[in-house]
C-alpha cells in the first residue's frame, strides 16, 4: 500500500513540476475563507475547502459522508445516513474538533456524540471550511485539533428532492427561497427514514434489522443588508429516533435513542474603518437513551442541555493589516437523571421520570489579534485568555505566518496553544460498564506545523508537516483485571504527521478533452508516541495511522456526469471481540462510492448513488457493524 501511494504522489508531483512554466495564466478558483478573527482575505492558516460543486455531486446525502474524504479527517459512524458520527482530525478524538454553522459553535457539552445533530441538509450548504491544527486563540474551547465551519447559502434555490433506496430508505426534502424587501428568506423541510441494514449474528446464525431510524429537519434562514448592517438569522430543529445496536456497549446490544436539537442565532456586522460584529446564539439538546429497547423502564437516561452564547468582535483596519479585539461569553447547563450534582428541586419529565441532577458552568474568552502584511510576508499573531468558572484562567497564544515566494507558491508555518474542557459525560456518567471522573483536568496542547501551498492553472497542491504535544488527554480506559471503563487524564501524548492534498484539472494538465475532468488526492499519516500498554483505550489511541482518499469526476456529455470517491483507512489499536473474547486489531480497508447524475430536463436531475460499492465488511468502532452496499435513486426538481 505505502509503495503504491508513494508512486502515485511521485507521478502527481513530477507532472506538475514538468508543466510548471505554463501555470501563470489562469488559476483554479479560490474561495475566501475566514481563518482568523479579522476574516481577512489573506489566509495564513491551513484551510481546506469543500466546494459547492463537490457538495452537489458527491455520492453523499449527509455532511458526515462528505467529510469522509476531507484531508486528515476521521469520520467514525454508527449506523448511517447521519444517524450518529464522531468527527476527529489529525489523530485526535471526536471531542477535540470544533463544529460551527456560519461561525456559531454547535458542540454539545453533554458529549461529542451529539455534535453532528445539525438542522441543515446539504441543499442549504454553500461550502465547508476544514481548518486543521489547533485554533483556540481564534475560536476558543473545542478547537483542540481543528475546526469545521459549515457555511450556508445566502441566496437559496426553490427545489423538491425525492429519494428511495435499499433497506427501506425514503427521503423527501422541500426548499423554498424568496427575496423580499432586500431580505433573502430560505426555508427547508427534510424527512428521511430507513428500516436499517441487515446484521448477521454468527452465534445464532440469524439476521436482524436493529439500526432503523427516522430523521426530521426543519430550517429557516433570513439575511440581508439593513441600513448598512449585514444581518443573518438562523433557526433550526432536528429530531432523530434510531436503533443504537451495540452503539455504546456490546453487552446490551438492543439499545435505542431519541435526540432533539433546537438551534437559533442572530448575527450583525457593520463594516468600515472599524468593523463591529456581534453573534448571539442558543442551542438546546434533548437526549433520551434506552439501554433495553423492549424494556425501557429497566435503564432509561434523560439529558437536556442548554447553551447560550455571545461573541463580539471589533476589527480596526490599518495600512498593512488589522487590529482585533473580541470577547465570547458562553454558558452551558445540563439537567439529567444521570449527569451532574444533585438538584435541590427535582424537575418532572413525565409521570415516571424526573431530572434529579444538573450542573452549570460559564466560560469567558478574551481575544486580541494583530494581522500584518509586508510585501510578500503575512503574519497573524494573537492570544486568547480563557476565564473558566470551573477550571481557572489560562492564556493561549498563537502565531500564523505565510510567505509568497511568487504568485504560485506560498510557504506557511504556525504555532498555537489549544485547549478543551471535559464534557458532562466524562465527568459524571455512571453505568454498569462505565464510570466518569469529576476531577478531570482540561486537555492542553502545543500545535506546530510548516508547509507549502502551490497553485497553478491546472492544480492546487499543499504539503504539511505537523506536531502536536498534548497533555492531560482525556480517555475512557479499561485496565487489566477491571470490568469498568473509567475516564482519566493521560499525562503526555505527542502526535506527528504529514498531509498531502492535491486537486488537479486533468484536461488543463494534458491540454486534452478526456472524460475524467478533475482528480483529487488526499493522503495523511499520523503517528502517536504512546501505546495502550496494560489497558485498552476507547478513543485517544484508536486513531487513523493512514488516511488516503481519491476523488474524481467524469463529464460523459453535457447531461451525464459520474462522480467517484474511494478511501483507504488503516487504524491504530484494537478491540475485544464480544463473541470470542479475543483482542482484535483494526484491519485496513478500502471503501468506494459513486454517483451518476443525469440532467433529464431543464430544471431536474435524476441520480443513482451507491455507497460501499464493492460490499466491503468493515467497522469504524469495535463490535459496531457498518452497512454494506447501499443503493439509492432520486430526483431533484428545481422550481
Amino acid at each position: 500500500m505505502n509503495k503504491a501511494v508513494k508512486t502515485l504522489f511521485t507521478i502527481v508531483i513530477s507532472i506538475t513540476f514538468v508543466n510548471a512554466q505554463n501555470s501563470v495564466n489562469k488559476k483554479l478558483d479560490e474561495v475566501v475563507v475566514s481563518a482568523n478573527r479579522a476574516s481577512s482575505t489573506e489566509n495564513t492558516s491551513n484551510v481546506q475547502i469543500i466546494s459547492l460543486e463537490e457538495i452537489q455531486n458527491a455520492p453523499a446525502q449527509t455532511i458526515e459522508d462528505l467529510l469522509e474524504y476531507a484531508i486528515n479527517v476521521d469520520v467514525r459512524q454508527r449506523g448511517g445516513q447521519g444517524v450518529q458520527a464522531d468527527i476527529s482530525m489529525r489523530g485526535g478524538t471526536f471531542e477535540q474538533v470544533l463544529v460551527m454553522l456560519n461561525g456559531i459553535k454547535l458542540n454539545d457539552p453533554q458529549t461529542g456524540h451529539h455534535t453532528m445533530d445539525l438542522p441543515v441538509s446539504l441543499e442549504q450548504i454553500e461550502r465547508i471550511e476544514v481548518i486543521t491544527g489547533g485554533a483556540s486563540r481564534i475560536f476558543g474551547n473545542y478547537a483542540y485539533t481543528g475546526a469545521i465551519n459549515i457555511i450556508t447559502k445566502k441566496e437559496g434555490n426553490s427545489s423538491v428532492t425525492l429519494s428511495s433506496g435499499q433497506n427501506g430508505f425514503k427521503s423527501a426534502e422541500i426548499n423554498y427561497a424568496l427575496k423580499k424587501f432586500n431580505i433573502n428568506h430560505n426555508i427547508s423541510i427534510n424527512q428521511k427514514r430507513s428500516d436499517g441494514f441487515p446484521i448477521y449474528h454468527k452465534d445464532r446464525d440469524t439476521t436482524t434489522m436493529e439500526v432503523d431510524y427516522k430523521i426530521k429537519n426543519y430550517y429557516y434562514q433570513a439575511n440581508g443588508n439593513i441600513a448598512g448592517v449585514k444581518a443573518l438569522f438562523n433557526i433550526g430543529y432536528t429530531e432523530k429516533e434510531f436503533g443504537a445496536y451495540t452503539f455504546y456497549t456490546p453487552e446490551y446490544p438492543t439499545q435505542f435513542e431519541k435526540t432533539k436539537t433546537t438551534f437559533s442565532s442572530l448575527q450583525f456586522k457593520r463594516e468600515g474603518t472599524i468593523s463591529l460584529e456581534n453573534k448571539l446564539y442558543w442551542k438546546k439538546h434533548n437526549d433520551e437513551f434506552i439501554l433495553f429497547r423492549n424494556h425501557p423502564s429497566w435503564y432509561h437516561n434523560f439529558h437536556e442541555t442548554n447553551v447560550y452564547g455571545m461573541d463580539f468582535n471589533a476589527v480596526q483596519k490599518t495600512k498593512n493589516g488589522s487590529n482585533v479585539i473580541g470577547m465570547e461569553i458562553r454558558t452551558d447547563k445540563i439537567i439529567s437523571n444521570r449527569l451532574g450534582e444533585e438538584l435541590e428541586n427535582p424537575i418532572e419529565i413525565d409521570s415516571l421520570n424526573t431530572y434529579t441532577k444538573g450542573q452549570t458552568r460559564t466560560i469567558t474568552n478574551l481575544f486580541a489579534e494583530k494581522n500584518l502584511t509586508i510585501k510578500k510576508l503575512s503574519i497573524s499573531v494573537g492570544v486568547m485568555m480563557n476565564i473558566d468558572s470551573e477550571y481557572g484562567n489560562e492564556y493561549f497564544p498563537g502565531i500564523d505566518i505565510s510567505y509568497n515566494i511568487n504568485d504560485d507558491i506560498k510557504l506557511f508555518a504556525s504555532s498555537n496553544k489549544s485547549m478543551r474542557t471535559p464534557n458532562y459525560t466524562e465527568l459524571y456518567y455512571a453505568s454498569p460498564t462505565n464510570q466518569g471522573n469529576e476531577y478531570l483536568k482540561s486537555e492542553l496542547s502545543i500545535n506546530k506545523e510548516i508547509g507549502v501551498k502551490w497553485r497553478a492553472n491546472y492544480h492546487k497542491t499543499s504539503f504539511t508537516l505537523y506536531q502536536r504535544e498534548g497533555s492531560n488527554m482525556i480517555d475512557w480506559i479499561l485496565a487489566e483485571e477491571d470490568s469498568i471503563w473509567r475516564t482519566q487524564n493521560l499525562n503526555q501524548l505527542t502526535t506527528k504527521g504529514y498531509e498531502i492534498n492535491s486537486k488537479i484539472n486533468i484536461n488543463k494538465l494534458f491540454n486534452s478533452n478526456l472524460p475524467v475532468n478533475n482528480l483529487g488526492v488526499n493522503y495523511a499519516s499520523n503517528k502517536l508516541n504512546k501505546k495502550s500498554d496494560g489497558f485498552q483505550s476507547t478513543y485517544v489511541l484508536d486513531n487513523l495511522k493512514t488516511n488516503f482518499s481519491i476523488l474524481a469526476n467524469q463529464l460523459v456529455n453535457d447531461k451525464l456526469r459520474i462522480d467517484w470517491r474511494a478511501t483507504y483507512q488503516d487504524r491504530e489499536g484494537g478491540y475485544t471481540d464480544f463473541n470470542t473474547g479475543l483482542e482484535v486489531e483494526y484491519l485496513p480497508f478500502w471503501i468506494a462510492s459513486t454517483r451518476v447524475s443525469y440532467n433529464a430536463f431543464k430544471n431536474s436531475t435524476l441520480y443513482l448513488e451507491i455507497n460501499n460499492l464493492f460490499d466491503k465488511e468493515y467497522v469504524d468502532f469495535g463490535n459496531v457493524p457498518r452497512q454494506r452496499r447501499w443503493m439509492r435513486v432520486g430526483a431533484k426538481i428545481n422550481l
